[in-house]
């Protein structure tokens, strides 16, 4: 039965590979977590050997302490690949050299008490796949050379759109990033003021009740406070 899924697994990961050998888009995924105190965050990820793995993380809220956090990434056979202790950020591009399941960790057990936020880009890309594609083309146009001129024109154009979309991308990103710390510290500061605001309004009913009882004892002959009043 463990062969028969053991090899369901292969099965499934040649598949993928064959499936992104032929696709020129990258897997692009970005996620805001967040790693509550003394826990760890883990993420699986299949990926092909030759793929390029690409990651980029960003500790934008660290509580009450100092926004770091413990990252690890390691290969199917859960070797490090990348260890990070208590950094705020970094930045990773490294080759696959197996098929399988990748794992990437975010360790917050380094704080006891404060809530981290990291926000965490991952692309898995094809290497040099887009680059093969379009000197295969060029070279079988090459029989044309209005037609390579042309094509080379439009590539640039087409290029510098893309450049400009990704560069209006990661600024919305950038800004979803500023959202998040944002909202955060205005609901941590929400939930601070309303529990001093809290504690606030008891110790004055306590304050008040106390001064009340004391007034009365004072102006009562027949009680024991009175007689206690009297010797001061």
């Amino acid at each position: 039965m463990f062969q028969i899924a053991g090899c369901s697994l292969w099965l499934s990961l040649l598949l993928l590979a064959l499936v992104r050998g032929g696709n020129s888009e990258l897997f692009h995924h970005r996620l805001t977590i967040f790693v509550e105190a003394g826990r760890m965050e883990c993420y699986h990820q299949p990926v092909a050997a030759t793929e390029i793995i690409i990651l980029e993380y960003q500790v934008i809220y660290g509580g009450q302490g100092e926004a770091h956090i413990n990252f690890n990434l390691m290969d199917p056979h859960r070797k490090l690949l990348a260890s990070d202790h208590k950094q705020q950020s970094n930045k990773y591009r490294m080759d696959a050299n197996e098929t399988g399941i990748y794992k990437l960790c975010f360790d917050n057990t380094i704080s006891t008490f404060n809530q981290k936020i990291v926000v965490f880009n991952l692309e898995i890309a094809a290497a040099n796949h887009e680059e093969l594609e379009r000197q295969a083309l060029i070279k079988e146009m090459t029989t044309d050379y209005h037609f390579d001129r042309t094509y080379t024109h439009m590539h640039d154009y087409i290029t510098k759109i893309e450049v400009n979309i990704m560069r209006a991308r990661q600024t919305q990103d950038y800004i979803r990033t500023l959202e998040a710390r944002d909202r955060k510290l205005a609901e941590s500061s929400f939930t601070m003021v309303n529990s001093w605001s809290c504690a606030q309004f008891i110790a004055m009913i306590i304050v008040g009740m106390l001064q009340v009882f004391m007034l009365r004892s004072i102006f009562n002959t027949d009680g024991r406070f009175y007689k206690l009043w009297k010797k001061f």
